[in-house]
Formats: structure tokens, sequence, C-alpha cells
């Protein structure tokens, strides 16, 4: 179970609520001059500092049920063609931190941090779309030793 606020729990179970809960991604590149931050939102917002830009995308959270690795799926509209390009423009994955906040409190996160990491982008004349995997545990090194025949002679 993900740990909610108490703030967007009064929110979330009140009869009626303004309160608006919003996704936050900021996507860095080491060839980019600077990180993309979007809001999914149709006004920008200031959180931690920095300017998150209003932009149409969906993002999917994974099932907390869900065997295997937690990935998030998301999906943004290509009709502005401003994100392809920087995606098109580079090699390599693109690390990516996900939070969701309320509009009202923008610098205190309800849900997160997810740090993401985006390996493969697909893309048509409509959408870009991508799997953003939580915590890529199966690429970082296990242990400190090699297995090699010098320092495992059993294994050879």
């Amino acid at each position: 179970m993900r740990p909610i606020t108490d703030r967007l729990l009064s929110e979330l179970y009140a009869g009626e609520s303004s309160a608006v809960l919003v996704p936050l991604v900021k996507l860095t590149h080491p060839d980019w001059p600077e990180p993309v931050c979007l809001v999914r939102d149709t006004e920008p917002l200031t959180h931690g500092g920095e300017e998150y830009l209003p932009f149409p995308f969906q993002i999917t959270l994974p099932d907390d049920r869900d065997k295997g690795f937690p990935v998030l799926k998301w999906t943004a509209s290509n009709v502005s063609r401003e994100i392809i390009g920087q995606f098109r423009a580079i090699t390599g994955e693109v690390l990516g931190r996900v939070v969701y906040v309320l509009t009202s409190h923008p610098d205190v996160i309800e849900v997160g941090p997810f740090e993401v990491e985006i390996t493969g982008i697909e893309y048509d004349a409509l959408t870009i779309s991508g799997v953003m995997t939580i915590e890529p545990i199966l690429q970082e090194q296990f242990g400190y030793l090699e297995m090699t025949p010098g320092t495992t002679p059993a294994l050879f």
C-alpha cells in the first residue's frame, strides 16, 4: 500500500473539494542544457523552486498487487512537437522524477517521488508513449567480486 498524506486523505474523503491532484514530471539527460519540467494542468506550477510548464500527458501508476517490475506507463500529446525533438537528438536513457502534488500546496509531495528511467520511446503523428521503469534493480551490479577462474576456480 502506498503512503498517502493526511491532507490528501481528507480531500479525498470530503463530500466536496476544490483540490486538484496533478502529476509533475522532471526529465533530465546529460545532453540537454536544462531539465524538462512538465505539469498536467492548464497553468504553470512552481515546485521546489522550479517552474513546471503545462503539457498534455497521462501517467498510469503501477498496480500495488502487480508482480514484477514496477513501471509507470505514460502517453503525451505530440501535436506541439516540442518534446519529440529533444528525444530524437539523444542516445541512452532519460532519467526522470515523478511526483503528485495538490495545486493548492505545490511544494508538498502527496504521492511519490518516483525516480524513473526511460529507455524506449514510441511515437507517431499524435502521441509519444513509453514506459518509465522505477528502480531498475536488474541492471545494478550484484556483489563486488567478479566470477572469474582466478577468483572462483570451482565454477570453471
